[in-house]
C-alpha cells in the first residue's frame, strides 16, 4: 500500500513537470538554449544575418559583470552574429563591476572590428549605465530615458553621535597608528583628514569616468566634459543636446541601425539571456537580471509587501565600496 502510495505520487509529480516542459515549449516562441545561454528571436529573418542583444538591467553588481562575461562570450562564439544591441535600463552601481562590463564590450569591438555596437536605453541608463553606454558606436535613448548622472559616491553613514548617547565608544586598534586603516568608521567621530583620504579616492573614480566619457563620445560632446559631468540626470532630449546620445528612439529603433551598420539586408535579431533552472521556472524564481538569488527564508513583511533579500545581496550591499550609482527617490 505504501508502495503504490509513493509511485503514485512520484508519478504524478512526472507527470506535472511535463506538461510545465510541454507548456514552455508551446508558449515561449522561439526559443534555444545552449551553455547556460538561452536565445530567443525577437525578429525573424536571416539566421546568418543576426543581430544579437544582450540586457542589462538592475543594480551593476559582481553577479551582473559575470553573468555578461557569460552572454558576450556565447555571442562571440556564433558566426551568424553581425551585429550587437546592448539593451540597458539600470541605475548604475559598483564602480569595478561597471567598469568590468564596460571593458568587455571595448574588448568585443577590438576582436571584432567589423561587428558595430548599438545602445539602447530604457527608463534608466544612469551613472554606472552609461559608464557602459558611452563605449557603443551609435547611442539611442528612448524619449523618456533618463540618462547622464557622471559622478561617484562613496555611501556613508555615521553614527557616533547616536552611540556616544548610549555610552558607546569606538575603541578599534588599528596599525598603522595613526594610520588609515580605520578611516570612515561610522561609530568614530568624523575626521577631516579621513575624509580628505576619501575624497582622494572618489576623484579617482570620478576621473577614470571622464576619461570613458571622453574617448567613447570623442567628438561628439557639445561642451566640456567638467560642465557636463556634474553628477545631474539628464532627459532624453537634454543627453542628446549635449552630445551624450545619438539619437532619441526605441529598441526596434537600435535594431534597424545595428543591421544598417553591419550591411545586413534581412537582419534577424535574437536576444541573448540567462538560461533559468528547471526548478527556478517551476516556482517563478529568480529574475534574470544578475542579482544574487533570493534566500530559501520567509523574508520580512514591510507595510503588507514581502521582502526577501538573500544572505549573499545583504553582503554585496553592505561592502564599503565606490558606486556610479543614481539614488534618486
Amino acid at each position: 500500500m505504501v508502495f503504490t502510495t509513493l509511485a503514485t505520487a512520484v508519478f504524478g509529480v512526472s507527470i506535472t513537470i511535463n506538461l510545465y516542459l510541454l507548456a514552455f515549449s508551446a508558449f515561449s516562441g522561439s526559443v534555444s538554449s545552449t551553455e547556460g545561454v538561452e536565445r530567443t528571436v525577437l525578429v525573424a529573418g536571416d539566421a546568418k544575418e543576426t543581430v544579437a542583444v544582450i540586457p542589462v538591467s538592475g543594480m551593476i553588481l559582481s553577479r551582473t559583470a559575470d553573468r555578461f562575461e557569460q552572454l558576450i562570450s556565447a555571442v562571440e562564439k556564433d558566426s551568424n552574429v553581425k551585429a550587437l544591441v546592448v539593451d540597458i535600463d539600470t541605475p548604475g552601481g559598483a564602480v569595478t563591476a561597471s567598469d568590468e562590463i564596460h571593458a568587455r564590450i571595448e574588448r568585443f569591438r577590438k576582436n571584432f572590428p567589423n561587428k558595430p555596437v548599438v545602445v539602447s536605453m530604457g527608463g534608466l541608463a544612469t551613472s554606472g549605465g552609461y559608464y557602459i553606454a558611452c563605449t557603443g558606436d551609435y547611442v539611442f535613448a528612448q524619449p523618456t530615458t533618463l540618462t547622464g548622472n557622471i559622478g561617484v559616491i562613496l555611501p556613508r553613514y555615521n553614527f557616533s553621535k547616536l552611540a556616544n548617547s548610549y555610552g558607546i565608544e569606538e575603541v578599534t586598534v588599528s596599525s598603522p597608528e595613526g594610520g588609515f586603516k580605520n578611516a570612515g568608521s561610522p561609530f568614530a567621530p568624523i575626521d577631516p583628514k579621513d575624509n580628505k583620504y576619501l575624497q582622494g579616492l572618489i576623484d579617482d573614480a570620478y576621473g577614470r569616468f571622464k576619461d570613458v566619457v571622453n574617448t567613447g563620445r570623442k567628438g561628439k560632446l557639445t561642451d566640456k566634459i567638467d560642465k557636463i559631468a556634474n553628477g545631474k540626470v539628464y532627459t532624453a532630449h537634454e543627453a542628446k543636446s549635449l552630445g551624450l546620445v545619438d539619437e532619441l528612439g526605441y529598441p526596434t529603433d537600435a535594431y534597424d541601425k545595428a543591421a544598417a551598420l553591419a550591411h545586413l539586408s534581412n537582419k534577424q535579431v535574437v536576444k541573448y539571456d540567462r538560461q533559468p533552472g528547471l526548478l527556478e521556472s517551476l516556482v517563478g524564481g529568480q529574475a534574470k537580471s544578475g542579482l544574487p538569488e533570493r534566500s530559501a527564508g520567509g523574508g520580512t513583511t514591510i507595510n503588507g509587501i514581502n521582502v526577501n533579500v538573500g544572505s549573499d545581496l545583504l553582503d554585496e550591499l553592505n561592502r564599503p565600496r565606490l558606486m556610479y550609482l543614481w539614488r534618486g527617490q
